[in-house]
């Protein structure tokens, strides 16, 4: 069987990191695999050339946009797949107008956003021949929202695609007891991510509270968050570390995960907190819920209660005993649901279905 994957740009992100992942357990399962991206430049480029999989890159010429596909169709009619897979939002953009098209090729639309999604997005979800989405909540928010409701559609999470080393400690146990908690945050620095919720709600623990926070990404909210932080006064407990090609080590080293989104699907970073065994304290918006145990590997907040988050925060900042104890039922689900064979595991499944 030929498959394809469609992205837009190999940014440093989840869903295309889930791309290269995806793609490359195919082709090295016996797959002909294609990754069609519309421009080069990506944080990502070198690592997916280095993939099992035929990388393409479309020529956009001087213009670098990530809607802008030229020869998309031909290019994809040359490969000749059986089953094209979109990936991220202008991925499924262009297979909206692909589903338009006389073609021989079965399209699966994905779904793996917490944001809004444009109209030949909205397209492709309702018009491809099958649906994949990261979470049941992200299934229940396309009808909700978008009165999109398909039968030929399931829910495969995403895989944790980092290879945790289970039998290092997620705490510092050799630590000073004065030595402070660290609370990590590793997502791209866009408005909805509110890393600057996190700077507030930080800056609301009490003044005896030992705690470290660590700002991991890179994006166009990192110098507004870095001037917020001055204004809040606790500039010199906020490190911001710039992208981490490899951000495994702030894992081992830090406590706690929190996360102050106001849009998501399925987050790979508290899907990778919770493997390296990570408590963690989220506001419970789209598929978070569905990322850890809420009250056995971490808390689950109602969006907006800014006084729970930090009352929760302060609980497990004095509360050695409750992370430990935490730290081993977070490793424990992300095995039983995010490792990387069950995700591969369950797209070549899909592609037998379809098959057949």
């Amino acid at each position: 069987m030929r498959v394809a994957f469609i992205q837009d740009h190999l940014r440093s992100g989840g869903t295309e990191n889930q791309t290269i992942h995806i793609a490359d357990g195919l082709a090295q399962s016996g797959y002909e695999t294609h990754v069609v991206v519309f421009r080069k430049g990506g944080a990502l480029d070198k690592l997916a050339q280095s993939k099992s999989f035929t990388l393409t890159f479309l020529n956009q010429g001087l213009l670098k946009t990530d809607w802008f596909a030229p020869g998309l169709k031909k290019q994809i009619d040359s490969i000749a797949p059986d089953v094209v897979i979109a990936m991220g939002r202008m991925g499924n953009c262009h297979a909206g107008l692909l589903c338009r098209s006389e073609r021989r090729y079965t399209i699966i639309a994905t779904f793996r956003t917490g944001r809004a999604i444009p109209y030949l997005n909205r397209k492709a979800l309702a018009e491809a021949n099958f649906l994949v989405a990261n979470s049941y909540e992200a299934l229940r928010r396309l009808e909700r929202t978008y009165d999109i409701k398909r039968e030929e559609s399931t829910v495969i999470y995403n895989g944790c695609i980092r290879d945790f080393n289970t039998s290092v400690p997620s705490f510092r146990n050799e630590a000073s007891v004065e030595a402070p908690i660290r609370l990590a945050s590793i997502s791209m620095f866009r408005p909805q991510k509110m890393q600057i919720r996190l700077l507030h709600i930080c800056s609301k623990l009490k003044t005896s509270t030992p705690w470290q926070l660590v700002l991991a990404g890179d994006g166009p909210e990192l110098q507004r968050c870095k001037d917020e932080a001055e204004k809040l006064n606790i500039a010199d407990r906020v490190e911001f570390t710039g992208l981490l090609k490899d951000p495994k080590a702030l894992y081992y080293e830090s406590d706690i995960a929190v996360h102050a989104s106001r849009a998501e699907s399925l987050p790979n970073f508290l899907v990778e907190a919770q493997m390296a065994g990570l408590p963690v304290i989220a506001y419970d918006v789209g598929g978070v819920g569905e990322c850890f145990v809420d009250g056995e590997s971490g808390f689950l907040i109602d969006h907006e209660d800014e006084a729970r988050f930090v009352e929760r925060l302060e609980y497990l900042i004095d509360s050695k005993a409750v992370r430990l104890q935490m730290s081993e039922a977070a490793r424990e689900y992300a095995e039983q649901h995010f490792t990387p064979q069950a995700q591969l595991k369950a797209y070549i499944n899909l592609l037998r279905k379809l098959k057949t």
